[in-house]
């Protein structure tokens, strides 16, 4: 997202846009509108097999798992606002927001007054050169204001100004002074790493702890954050380790990559994300593990091979699970269509998508401060998230990739499709891909959801005890999912993984078998080349110091029969901040004509 910058410096004339070209999701890079990601990987959608046949309901994965997707969280200023006579009272507890480019943020006015009818209450960043005007639009349209602090020191590239932090701090307090009572929280830089010529995790702790004393010295109130690009738990914990301890009160990721793997059926991975971070806080800052959780960025363009139905069954998804998993707010990247691309609820005409509408529909059916159930499974695979609405209960719910199943609830209910608010009243449902909102579901499916609100939440089974996981061409995943899609060619008689249309094969763990843990693992993969040509991989991971390679090539030996190999990797810390966990990276495509028998992950 392009985020205006304001530069160090005695003669700084105030906040400075980006250059034109510069437009990204954080605003420097100019990155076309893709989220930053600077590690390879496979990707593409894999396709489930079809299937249909009567609804059966499952509580899924056994009591008392790693993973517990449950609640969501209250705000960050329980007490309310200032006691300024003109203090703008926050909308404490709802999720729906939007977090607008910079370009849509210097036309607020032309797209603001659309967001209400939304259910939209929160807009993340706003034109820091005309506060006055940004709030005063908020107040007409019933809008609270989150801003950024993003400041740098002066230069040829912007970087985290730890050698200017009196003219930092003394940003901040300006800011802060002149928003006071109106604008209560406030995210240090936009999604760091990124944007910043120096990527110390020092350095961010430190503009992090001058904000924060700063801002809290004008308005003790203020909510500061904690921020991250996609979800960089281990940028986080380093940020932590290098002495931001105590300082924040809420973290926010933004995690594009994960919810683009969505529509693969890794929805388990997606409602990792708060579980995993909640792992991080207690082992690095005890005090702040119930610490709010925000995506202040999350978003899907229409473009290419996706539609903008499509988008709004993203922004679907997005959401229901943002919140099941104990979200406190959610920023959908973006409200009208910007300098990043075709992200908006309304595109360049001035015309809502379907998305403006699926969201409009949410917050109908789950209210401005929806209460989450549980989730439960129909026919042992689809997933169903249940939530109290304003008037009736409310079950979400669409079918596994490539899937149709029918649902049969026994009496009428109301069927909302989310892309149009088309309404019906159906005994049962034809579910797929699509969501639908379900208003009424029986009791018993409420009752189902209710008790599996703390149980592990299930990817084809709980792995949570598991000694291991393996992926096997012959087989369905047992807690290893590979990314991309699957080509499945006969070798000697049998079927293995094809890995030579990309240059790395990348894989993920089941969130329940090990996220956030240190225990030592072995990677065991049975391989050869498929033809004469030499090929090999390094093999990487998500490590505690982050993304790393253990700096070895390993060399497939030949194509005429199956090899073993074997990794013993001690660092390990899988959490996820692409959505998987480890690759075999070859370098290029001329490296990776080799097929896959199975791989599996071993907790030593």
């Amino acid at each position: 997202m392009a985020i205006a910058l304001v530069r160090c410096g005695a003669d700084s004339p105030g906040p400075v846009a980006p250059a034109a070209g510069t437009a990204g999701m954080g605003g420097f890079a100019g990155n076309g509108g893709a989220p930053q990601h600077d590690a390879g990987g496979a990707g593409s959608t894999a396709g489930g097999a079809a299937g249909a046949g009567p609804s059966t309901i499952e509580g899924g994965a056994g009591k008392g798992g790693q993973f517990d997707a449950s609640g969501a969280e209250g705000g960050p200023h329980e007490g309310g606002a200032s006691d300024a006579s003109d203090a703008y009272v926050s909308v404490i507890g709802s999720p729906w927001g939007v977090a607008p480019s910079a370009s849509s943020s210097r036309v607020f006015a032309s797209w603001a007054p659309l967001m209400p009818a939304a259910g939209v209450g929160w807009v993340r960043a706003f034109d820091q050169s005309q506060p006055d005007s940004a709030i005063a639009i908020a107040k007409a349209n019933g809008l609270e204001l989150a801003g950024i602090f993003f400041f740098s020191d002066l230069g040829p590239l912007p970087t985290f100004p730890v050698s200017d932090l009196a003219g930092f701090r003394d940003y901040v307090a300006t800011l802060v002074g002149k928003t006071r009572g109106q604008v209560h929280d406030w995210e240090v830089w936009n999604e760091p790493p990124n944007f910043t010529e120096n990527k110390s995790p020092a350095a961010y702790a430190t503009i992090v702890v001058n904000a924060y004393d700063a801002a809290k010295a004008v308005d003790p109130t203020v909510a500061i954050g904690l921020a991250a690009q996609s979800n960089h738990v281990n940028w986080l914990a380093q940020t932590l380790d290098a002495g931001a301890v105590d300082h924040f009160d809420y973290v926010t990721v933004h995690p594009y990559e994960i919810l683009d793997l969505v529509e693969n059926g890794w929805e388990a991975e997606y409602m990792s994300i708060v579980p995993t971070l909640r792992k991080m806080l207690a082992d690095k800052n005890p005090s702040k593990k119930d610490a709010p959780i925000w995506f202040t960025e999350v978003g899907e363009p229409v473009s290419g091979n996706i539609t903008a139905d499509h988008q709004a069954d993203t922004l679907v998804k997005a959401y229901v699970m943002g919140i099941a998993q104990g979200v406190t707010r959610i920023h959908w990247f973006e409200p009208l269509d910007g300098d990043s691309g075709p992200f908006g609820l309304i595109d360049g005409k001035g015309m809502k998508r379907p998305s403006y509408v699926a969201l409009s529909k949410l917050v109908e059916h789950l209210g401005t401060h929806p209460r989450y159930a549980g989730w439960l499974l129909i026919d042992d695979a689809h997933y169903a998230f249940v939530f109290e609405g304003p008037t009736a209960p409310v079950m979400i719910t669409w079918a596994l990739p490539g899937q149709n199943a029918t649902v049969s609830f026994g009496a009428p209910l109301l069927a909302v499709q989310p892309r149009t608010g088309a309404t019906s009243m159906v005994d049962s449902y034809e579910m797929t891909p699509a969501p639908v909102i379900l208003v009424g579901p029986p009791s018993s499916f409420v009752s189902l959801a209710r008790d599996n609100m703390k149980r592990a939440f299930p990817w084809g089974g709980d792995f949570s005890n598991a000694a291991s996981i393996a992926y096997t061409a012959s087989a369905p995943d047992q807690g290893l999912h590979p990314l991309g899609a699957r080509n499945i060619v006969q070798i000697a008689g049998g079927p293995a993984l094809d890995a030579s249309a990309s240059a790395s094969q990348s894989f993920t763990v089941d969130p329940n078998f090990s996220s956030y843990a240190t225990s030592p693992l072995r990677i065991t993969a049975v391989l050869r080349r498929s033809g004469a040509e030499a090929a090999g991989f390094n093999l990487k991971y998500e490590a505690v110091s982050g993304w790393k390679s253990t700096g070895s090539w390993y060399g497939i030996p030949g194509s005429d029969q199956w090899f073993t190999q074997s990794w013993l990797i001690t660092d390990a810390q899988l959490v996820g901040k692409w959505g998987y966990h480890f690759a075999f990276d070859s370098d290029s495509i001329q490296n990776s004509s080799y097929v896959i028998q199975s791989v599996t992950v071993t907790k030593q």
